[in-house]
């Protein structure tokens, strides 16, 4: 409605405009994701997962690399629970996407022998056919992250 809107003495009000409530398909994909990571459902996010998919973790801990398959990916995921003792989370405050990009504002949280994680990163996405391609975890304070995982 503009806010040059004057009505006519006697007309009905008009009523405001609902914000719009459509969510690109690829935010459902990624929210989608985030929720089966945190039941552990991997066959879930295996299916999320384009066959030439790749994982970058950069840094240099023990955790940081390229997983280059579905398999390799989701061993990476896994690695993260037994490392953590199974307290290894992530969880996306603000998710967006449009037809080939995705891109999720996490906190991440983890804890091993002395040492706790409760850190934020960004996870970057491409996405093709509904599968997502490739996936960039980047954390907010790389050292803080591999001194944890070391």
């Amino acid at each position: 409605m503009s806010d040059l809107y004057v009505p006519v003495p006697g007309a009905p009000a008009l009523a405001p405009e609902p914000p719009p409530t459509y969510e690109h398909p690829n935010v459902t994909l990624l929210k989608d994701g985030y929720t089966a990571f945190a039941k552990g459902d991997m066959s879930l996010i295996r299916g999320l997962l384009s066959d030439d998919v790749v994982h970058r973790v950069p840094g240099r801990g023990p955790i940081c690399g390229e997983y280059r398959t579905p398999e390799e990916v989701l061993g990476f995921y896994v690695r993260l629970f037994e490392l953590s003792g199974g307290t290894f989370r992530t969880e996306p405050y603000s998710v967006m996407a449009n037809d080939e990009h995705g891109a999720a504002l996490v906190q991440t949280y983890a804890e091993r022998p002395g040492r706790v994680l409760d850190a934020r990163a960004v996870d970057l996405f491409r996405i093709r056919d509904g599968q997502i391609t490739e996936i960039r975890t980047l954390a907010e304070d790389q050292y803080a992250d591999d001194a944890f995982w070391s």
